[in-house]
């Protein structure tokens, strides 16, 4: 089971103002790779948990929200990879996977492969388009 990162009155804050929600997800992002250089693990773990929770807010309202370089979708997608391989660094497999499989549904919904676990295995299905897989790599 994957924790709450945001209360609720933060949860509906960025509901109601998603150019927060878009400034805080930057902001979380990079103190989330900070924390792991500076080897703050559990600091990294609310930021990036943090950055998904509000990118999922964002993917909730994208037709309300101003063109970004990067989609809702994405910022979903990288804060997740970014969690996951925080947890399975840190031998949280069960942690790990359950992110996985919230990311590989998002992914099921855009239409895309899933990935079966965190250690990347990919399941096969009828899609013949190529298959993505989640990272488990922090960049």
């Amino acid at each position: 089971m994957i924790p709450n990162f945001l209360c609720q009155t933060h949860r509906k804050h960025y509901q109601q103002h998603p150019s927060e929600a878009l400034l805080a997800w930057d902001n979380w992002m990079s103190a989330g790779h900070q924390s792991v250089l500076n080897q703050d693990n559990e600091r990294a773990f609310r930021y990036y948990g943090s950055s998904m929770e509000v990118a999922a807010i964002l993917m909730e309202q994208s037709t309300q929200i101003a063109l970004t370089a990067i989609t809702p979708f994405e910022r979903y997608q990288l804060a997740g990879q970014h969690l996951a391989e925080l947890c399975h660094r840190n031998s949280h497999e069960e942690m790990a996977n359950a992110i996985v499989e919230k990311l590989n549904q998002v992914l099921v919904n855009q239409r895309y492969h899933p990935v079966t676990r965190a250690t990347g295995a990919v399941k096969k299905d009828s899609y013949e388009q190529p298959t993505p897989t989640v990272s488990m790599r922090v960049h």
